[in-house]
C-alpha cells in the first residue's frame, strides 16, 4: 500500500504543472497562514520565491545539504511529505527544510519577541508546557492534546509514549548548526525521549534504521498530523520523537494525493 502511495506521488510530482503546483502551494500558505494577508508588502516579495518555480532543484544529498543551509519557501514543497509512508531518500526530506524568513514574520524574529506569544497549556500528563498563539498554531496543539486524552481512556498504555516530554518552547540552534530549532518559535513538540529514535544517535552506533518500526502508535501520529503538525518519523532524517506545527506541507501533500486519486 506504501509502496503504491510512493508512486502516485512520484507520478504526481512529475506530472502536474509547475503552474498546478504553485497555485496548490500558494493556496495552501494562505490558507495556513492568515497573518500573512495583512502585510501586503511583505507577501508580494515573499511569495515570489514560489514563482521561480517548482522543478526539482536537489536530486543528491549533497545538493540536498547545500539547500539546507538557506532554504527558500518553494524549496519546502519540492518533495510532498510522504502522508503514511517515509521519505526513501536523503534529499527528499523537503519538510525539514524551513525559510526562517517566513517563521520570523509568523512568530517572532527574536527571542523576546517569540516569548511575546507564547502561552501555557495543561499537557496530557498534568504538566503545564507552552506554544505559540500566533496562526492557529496553539489552538492546533489543543486540538491534539483533547484528542489523546480520548484515546488515552481507551489506551492507557499510550501515556508512556506521552509523558516526559522532550520539549516544547526553547530558544537554541539545531546541534551542530548555525540554524533555529522550529522549538524556538515554539512551533514543535518533542514527545517522551525514552520512546524515541534519532537518525544522529543511529549513526553513532550502527547505520541508521531503515526499518521504520519507532514503536509509536498510529494513532497518536494521527492525531498531529490531522491538526498540521508533521511528524520527523517520516523523514529519511528520521526524529521520531518530534512534531512541528507545518500546515500548508499537509494541505500541499493531502491536495496533491486528492488529484492523483
Amino acid at each position: 500500500m506504501r509502496s503504491v502511495f510512493l508512486l502516485m506521488l512520484l507520478w504526481a510530482s512529475l506530472s502536474f504543472g509547475d503552474d498546478l503546483k504553485i497555485q496548490i502551494a500558494r493556496q495552501c500558505v494562505f490558507e495556513s497562514y492568515p497573518t500573512l494577508k495583512t502585510d501586503a508588502h511583505f507577501l508580494e516579495d515573499f511569495l515570489g520565491s514560489l514563482d521561480s518555480g517548482m522543478s526539482v532543484s536537489y536530486k543528491t544529498e549533497q545538493e540536498y545539504e547545500r539547500t539546507l543551509q538557506n532554504p527558500r519557501l518553494v524549496d519546502t514543497f519540492i518533495y510532498p511529505y510522504p502522508l503514511d509512508s517515509f521519505a526513501n531518500e536523503p534529499f527528499e526530506d523537503s519538510a525539514r527544510l524551513r525559510d526562517y524568513t517566513l517563521l520570523e514574520f509568523l512568530y517572532g524574529d527574536s527571542k523576546s519577541h517569540v516569548e511575546l506569544h507564547l502561552k501555557s497549556l495543561k499537557w496530557v500528563d498534568g504538566h503545564s508546557i507552552l506554544f505559540n498563539v500566533q496562526n492557529g498554531a496553539y489552538e492546533s496543539l489543543e486540538r491534539v492534546r483533547n484528542r489523546l486524552q480520548v484515546l488515552l481512556e481507551e489506551n492507557p498504555q499510550y501515556l508512556d509514549f506521552l509523558k516526559n516530554i522532550g520539549g516544547t518552547y526553547l530558544w537554541r540552534k539545531i546541534a551542530h548548526t548555525k540554524r533555529l530549532s522550529p522549538h524556538s518559535f515554539g512551533i514543535a513538540i518533542d514527545i517522551n525521549v525514552a520512546h524515541s529514535r534519532y537518525w544522529l544517535w543511529d549513526l553513532q552506533r550502527h547505520p541508521p534504521q531503515r526499518v521504520r518500526e519507532f514503536g509509536i502508535p498510529q494513532d497518536i501520529i494521527e492525531a498531529f498530523e490531522q491538526e498540521g503538525f508533521i511528524w520527523g518519523g517520516r523523514w529519511w532524517h528520521y526524529d521520531s520523537m518530534h512534531f512541528e506545527y507545518r500546515p500548508e506541507i499537509l494541505c500541499y501533500a493531502e491536495r496533491l494525493r486528492s488529484i492523483a486519486h
